[in-house]
């Protein structure tokens, strides 16, 4: 969200103040959480306040941005100094410089380098015998002086500055559900678990196995079983469910959501990188083109009652007037990490949609887990439960 929006956003005082009651209220409240979701910490702002409190700076490690010309060799190309890293080529014995840089890049099963990163799990690497890449892989180096202590200017805009420009009054946002400071997770089988214990969630996140008739280093499911999955019984109506799809799952993800009695409203697409921030050409899940995105469709739980194709009362009704729409865009660029691991990102761009509500990830690994959520999957270990009244319903059943 741009500064600018909340700045155009306050400009229009007069026209609030004339307002009733209600709808003055409605933009106060519009206004608190947007601020909040301007305030939170990003990633980069992260590791720079991580670095400014190692006093010592023979141990200091600040957070210093990949050059835009990528490789150490192009950047000299055009400038004589360049105080970002770059990149540059791991050439091993084995290695063909005319092949160019490989596909897989950091997430190779065949460089030394990468056969210990966690996100390769536990496939053959070269210590399994496999032969070697003969593809260029590349390793991350320095920038050519030091660090500029002075920090960038980033405008902000303070929750003070939006309570002085809107006369804001005191109220917690998201008053009606709290959710757990902690990730919570229950390992079970999706396909034949008791969904009555769990409750009802606002949003709903799955990232299905499909069988997309491939051969997959993991267990899918059939149509019919994702037909039979009771996800209407986990949402109220006009709850947000986001389906992940790929290839023929994106006709299929459709057609379950007719089944289910959802509609489609929007829907995101992840652009995947690189550790070169290029795009993927892996072809993993392509068939006649190489895939290097997926499509994160987003639909709305329609009542029983509500005509198929009725519009969708987005400004009467009181759950959907909780939606904050139009702060994100439809597109995520973001690097790919380990198997089925969706882009960080993702979460934010949902959690600003939808900021009140339980929400529930299914077909999670560990690496999904996340404050505030709860996620379903086979392969998440010992069970986490922070929230007492579904703890207590899982000890007794």
């Amino acid at each position: 969200m741009e500064v600018s929006t909340i700045a155009e956003f306050s400009t229009d005082q007069a026209s609030i103040n004339e307002a009733g009651p209600s709808r003055k209220r409605h933009h106060y409240d519009t206004a608190r959480e947007l601020n909040a979701l301007i305030d939170k910490e990003s990633a980069r702002t992260k590791l720079r306040r991580i670095a400014a409190q190692n006093k010592d700076p023979r141990n200091s490690k600040p957070f210093n941005p990949v050059c835009s010309q990528t490789t150490l060799e192009s950047c000299k190309a055009i400038r004589q100094i360049c105080d970002k890293a770059h990149y540059e080529p791991i050439i091993r014995p084995w290695t063909d410089i005319s092949l160019g840089y490989c596909s897989y890049l950091n997430l190779c099963y065949g460089d030394p380098m990468f056969a210990k990163n966690p996100s390769l799990g536990e496939g053959n690497g070269p210590r399994g015998g496999v032969k070697e890449c003969r593809y260029m892989h590349f390793q991350v180096v320095p920038s050519a002086k030091t660090h500029n202590s002075k920090k960038p200017d980033i405008p902000h805009l303070s929750s003070t500055t939006i309570k002085r420009l809107l006369g804001d009054e005191e109220k917690k946002i998201g008053e009606r559900y709290n959710p757990p400071p902690v990730a919570q997770w229950i390992n079970c089988d999706i396909r034949s678990f008791d969904y009555s214990l769990l409750g009802q969630f606002q949003v709903i996140v799955a990232d299905p196995p499909w069988d997309i008739h491939m051969s997959l280093p993991y267990g899918t499911m059939t149509d019919d079983e994702m037909r039979s999955l009771p996800l209407r019984s986990l949402q109220p109506d006009w709850g947000i469910l986001c389906l992940w799809v790929t290839g023929r799952a994106m006709e299929l993800g459709r057609e379950l959501f007719s089944v289910w009695g959802y509609r489609r409203v929007d829907e995101l697409v992840w652009v995947k990188t690189n550790q070169l921030q290029r795009l993927i050409r892996t072809g993993r899940t392509g068939h006649w083109l190489n895939h290097t995105c997926e499509h994160l469709l987003i639909a709305l739980k329609l009542p029983a009652d509500h005509p198929k194709n009725a519009p969708i009362p987005w400004d009467t009704h009181p759950s959907l007037r909780q939606l904050r729409k139009e702060v994100d865009t439809d597109v995520v660029v973001a690097e790919v990490r380990e198997t089925s691991r969706k882009p960080d990102e993702v979460y934010g761009v949902i959690e600003r949609l939808a900021p009140h509500g339980r929400k529930l990830e299914m077909f999670g690994r560990k690496h999904n887990t996340r404050p505030g959520w709860l996620t379903l999957g086979n392969q998440l270990g010992d069970s986490q439960i922070a929230e007492e009244d579904l703890h207590n319903r899982l000890s007794q059943k």
